[in-house]
């Protein structure tokens, strides 16, 4: 029962930012089409809340197939990356490469709504500075979130027992 109420709190209902007004960057974690976190990030985007957008693709093939990735942005830089490894944590360590390279102070993860806070846990570890979790929630079925629930219970335990970035 503990289980189901604290999943309940952290995989589905999670505490998320309301987005910043200004962010250095706004990173889409990947896979990048999952439940509107594109659509999100460009939203974001579009407010102009920050003018680079990084987007993690979990291949070179997706990342030939995004346009987003492949053509000339307007207003905009896009960044994508293939994590190594292709986790959470090769997506944070990236990102924190990034931020040093570049001098960010702030970003915004956009990601599942499942996902946020185990995101928040591992890039917390990782970047200095301002980090705010938005959470895409587009298209999530009830066979999603069932799966998701067991997947992120198991993702946490991996998380917890590799501490540090």
């Amino acid at each position: 029962m503990v289980w189901l109420v604290v999943g309940y709190l952290v995989i589905v209902d999670p505490t998320v930012n309301h987005p910043p007004r200004h962010a250095d960057a706004v990173v889409v974690l990947g896979p990048p089409q999952n439940n509107g976190r594109v659509d999100t990030a460009l939203s974001l985007i579009r407010q102009h809340v920050a003018a680079s957008l990084v987007v993690s693709v979990p291949s070179d093939r997706q990342r030939r197939a995004m346009p987003l990735c492949t053509a000339q942005q307007d207003g905009f830089s896009v960044t994508c990356f293939q994590p190594h490894p292709a986790t959470t944590r090769g997506e944070a360590e990236h990102v924190r490469d990034l931020a040093r390279q570049h001098g960010w102070t702030s970003v915004v993860v956009v990601t599942s709504t499942y996902h946020v806070s185990r995101a928040r846990m591992i890039f917390d570890h990782c970047l200095d500075g301002r980090l705010y979790l938005v959470a895409a929630r587009r298209g999530i079925s009830m066979l999603a979130w069932a799966y998701q629930y067991v997947y992120q219970t198991g993702a946490y335990v991996k998380a917890v027992l590799q501490p540090g970035c």
